[in-house]
């Protein structure tokens, strides 16, 4: 096994992972899948690069700029593109447009105000881009670090679920109607899971940057991946994104590896595509069905 083609999958399955997660953050409460994500990860390494090189602020307050503003960003799509469409049906898909035209809209903003130019970002002091030769692995102190953050984000994340709130979130992704009559206000649920679940995907765009480059055109590729994931994972269950964003980023190295880069795209959505064949419900999840 060529162990820097294994690191190479671990650090892109950890940036798959992430995407799937702000995914179930905001799908949970609302079950509404924002195909604006991926936009919100190129707005939120958009916005860092800017506020490091441009404005000049220090690694962590450019982060902690950038979580709120993505944030805030997400919770303004969330009151005009998304709660209209489920004041009026719980049960409509309308929101997939809705969504897909605020992605549209963020796309072409940002392409004019920053230009298709990729911009550098460094990790923080003293992580570093350099290579290491870890274990005859050649991989970046910034890149190892990734990949830890990333299990232990997918794990506070999860811990957070079982806080007051956090079970109140399941509540109503379990059944919002038995919830409701229960005290507990979908509607604030899912506003705060809108800012949370943007600035999760402000803070990926923040760590994808030093790897690949905060560019107009990042959004795209992690969003396939990342919905890709969560799908595999099963939605709404992040230790399955975890699990899939690493199956994925995996099988995208060792297919450009064994195959061609040319091939990897392909190789991806076959196993994706195989599995849920197999399993509709992913590969944690569990067949529901309800009588009437």
């Amino acid at each position: 096994m060529d162990l820097d083609t294994l690191a190479h999958g671990l650090v892109a399955g950890s940036l798959y992972a992430l995407v799937a997660v702000s995914f179930n953050i905001l799908y949970r409460p609302s079950n509404v899948f924002n195909f604006a994500q991926g936009e919100l990860v190129m707005v939120g390494a958009m916005t860092f690069a800017s506020a490091m090189s441009v404005a000049g602020m220090p690694w962590i307050v450019a982060f902690a700029a950038t979580l709120a503003l993505v944030g805030m960003i997400c919770l303004v799509e969330e009151r005009i593109a998304v709660a209209p469409i489920l004041k009026r049906a719980q049960t409509g898909t309308a929101w997939v447009i809705t969504t897909l035209a605020v992605s549209l809209i963020i796309s072409n903003l940002v392409g004019r105000i920053w230009g298709p130019d990729p911009i550098l970002v460094k990790p923080p002091e003293p992580l570093s881009m350099d290579s290491l030769n870890v274990a005859g692995v050649r991989i970046s102190s910034y890149e190892v670090a990734l990949v830890i953050c990333t299990v232990a984000l997918v794990a506070m994340v999860e811990r957070a679920y079982q806080t007051l709130q956090g079970k109140a979130v399941m509540a109503v992704a379990e059944d919002r109607e038995a919830a409701l009559m229960r005290g507990i206000d979908p509607g604030r649920l899912g506003r705060w899971s809108f800012f949370i679940g943007g600035a999760f995907a402000g803070m990926t765009g923040v760590v994808a940057a030093p790897i690949l480059y905060a560019s107009t055109s990042l959004g795209p590729d992690l969003l396939l991946k990342g919905f890709a994931a969560a799908a595999v994972g099963s939605i709404g269950n992040n230790r399955g994104a975890l699990i899939a964003g690493y199956i994925i980023g995996l099988t995208e190295a060792f297919g450009a590896a064994l195959l061609s880069p040319g091939y990897q795209e392909a190789v991806i959505f076959l196993v994706v595509l195989g599995v849920l064949l197999l399993r509709p419900e992913g590969l944690f999840g569990r067949p529901s069905a309800r009588t009437v």
